[in-house]
């Protein structure tokens, strides 16, 4: 008959605590892009991020729906309004206001600045 035996394995106390201490968090932003009816289409780039104040850390787009990335363009209707819904990457433990900033060299920029932080990392913008 085979015995089976127990090891014990140690592991450093700081990896542990590193392991035990990261969580996978993800932002979810809900946004409306109103009053743009000179425009009749849109678009997201991916150097959108969500930028912890007081920080240079971006957080970066994970995935985009509803919304077409850089170099295409998606229509918009005769309301001149577009909902979209923007999954990034977690913000840091301590951040307590970031922006969401759309980094690109024309213009037309999604920009939100000083968004409060809240529990459950979901918010709902109008650009």
């Amino acid at each position: 008959m085979a015995t089976v035996t127990e090891e014990k394995i140690d592991i450093a106390p700081e990896l542990l605590e590193q392991i035990n201490t990261q969580e996978e968090k993800q932002v979810i932003v809900h946004a409306t892009a109103i009053g743009i009816p000179n425009y009749h289409t849109i678009r997201v780039w991916p150097t959108i991020y969500l930028i912890p104040k007081g920080t240079s850390l971006k957080c970066k787009l994970l995935h985009h729906f509803n919304i077409v990335m850089y170099p295409k363009w998606q229509p918009i209707g005769p309301s001149g309004q577009h909902n979209f819904t923007l999954l990034f990457e977690g913000l840091p433990a301590d951040c307590t206001t970031f922006d969401i900033v759309e980094i690109i060299d024309e213009e037309g920029a999604f920009e939100y600045r000083n968004m409060p932080r809240n529990e459950s990392d979901v918010y709902h913008v109008t650009f």
